[in-house]
């Protein structure tokens, strides 16, 4: 670290020098203390000239010193963190070196929900419901908050389009008397699909399939990028290059044409033979879009959290109670055990009592435990393929006596 002194950017309040925040329920600029509130072109208007100086100073330090331009206070901070609160005078200082230039974010979506409703969320997550009947008991009573942060996330959005040429085989069974007659067709498809704003976080430190577990986002209120979003907020610069996040763009937007082809195919069962999928980028942009991350420690584990601050959207994985777990099973494989025994005999009974228990414990799971990567990208994509080529061609009869 060279030592030198970096511009930094406070927004403080005209009327009694407060310090200002994004307020998420009325949109505008807050004062903490005397409570007036700004719109933010008020703010950019008022701080423009100095927003500008400040990015003009930027270094490139590995770490970097801003000095509070409330209270003048010294604040460090790494190369990838943009809004840092002053300890002393407790201002939000915006490192505008992080967003100048090349590095500033084209678009921003707002904050829509405050700390107070994204702890209510929290509360409501695992308060009620199937997470409630499964939970340790002692999670809602001896787990606790560590730490609740609103969080500007850097993303790469991702345009552009996908084209599939496929052959797939085809096919169709019914039982006749003592034999099951299948008949086999090939089928070719070949069709396009475009993609419009595919997010990837550009963030090292978030994990991916959390932030996957929280979307989709809605882009029809991307605004353009203002630093007068971001007071009272943690926001961070990318620093998972647009490359890097190619793949997992790649991966969504190849299993959505692929599925949406297969659906086109008439036949009950569809295998592929000979499948092509090639991806074509447009331009891609750079936004910064809103998360709450809420930690709780619970027998001296970490939980993450996360909660969508545009739309509410709430995940994390929870601990199960394994006395709970094999209780529900259990009572699944007795219920319908008994149910099937009365009606078709005990063998019968334990086989559809085992099925319902089978099917019961992976939703159970599947619900304490939501947070995965995102395995399509059906949300930034039109709802149907645009085939150019759609042909099928019957092959061949088969005649097999059932057992």
């Amino acid at each position: 670290m060279s030592g030198k002194e970096n511009e930094a950017l406070a927004y403080s309040c005209p009327s009694c020098g407060g310090a200002l925040r994004f307020d998420p329920e009325t949109g505008k600029l807050k004062c903490d203390f005397c409570e007036s509130l700004f719109t933010t072109e008020e703010v950019e208007k008022r701080f423009g000239e100095k927003e500008a100086t400040a990015e003009a100073s930027q270094s490139e330090d590995e770490m970097r010193a801003y000095s509070c331009s409330t209270c003048g206070a010294e604040l460090m901070t790494d190369p990838n963190t943009a809004v840092i609160k002053c300890p002393y005078c407790g201002n939000n200082t915006i490192a505008t070196a992080q967003f100048a230039g090349n590095i500033r974010p084209e678009f921003v979506v707002p904050f829509a929900f405050t700390k107070k409703q994204a702890m209510e969320k929290y509360k409501d997550y695992h308060g009620r419901g199937l997470k409630k009947l499964l939970l340790p008991g002692s999670f809602g009573s001896k787990s606790h908050v560590e730490e609740i942060q609103g969080v500007y996330v850097p993303f790469w959005l991702f345009n552009g389009k996908v084209d599939i040429d496929g052959t797939f085989e085809a096919s169709d069974s019914r039982t006749q008397g003592d034999y099951k007659i299948t008949k086999y067709y090939e089928v070719k498809r070949a069709g396009t699909m475009d993609f419009k704003r595919v997010p990837a976080d550009a963030s090292k430190r978030m994990p991916d399939d959390l932030m996957d577990s929280i979307e989709p986002y809605d882009f029809k209120a991307l605004k353009p990028f203002s630093m007068s979003y971001l007071p009272g907020f943690l926001a961070e610069r990318f620093d998972v290059n647009e490359a890097d996040d190619e793949a997992r763009m790649n991966k969504r937007v190849k299993e959505t044409i692929h599925s949406m082809t297969v659906k086109t195919i008439s036949h009950s069962d569809v295998t592929d033979r000979n499948v092509n999928i090639d991806v074509t980028l447009g331009k891609t942009e750079y936004a910064l879009l809103p998360a709450w991350v809420l930690t709780t420690k619970w027998q001296d584990k970490n939980w993450l959290f996360a909660m969508n601050g545009q739309t509410g959207a709430f995940t994390g994985d929870l601990p199960i109670s394994k006395g709970k777990y094999v209780a529900l099973l259990l009572l699944s494989f007795l219920i319908f055990f008994i149910l099937g025994s009365l009606i078709m005999g005990a063998t019968v009974g334990a086989i559809l009592g085992s099925v319902v228990a089978i099917i019961a414990g992976m939703i159970a799971y599947g619900g304490m435990k939501p947070v995965g990567e995102a395995s399509n990208a059906d949300k930034y994509m039109e709802n149907k393929i645009n085939l150019t080529v759609k042909e099928e061609k019957f092959l061949r009869e088969e005649k097999h006596k059932v057992k």
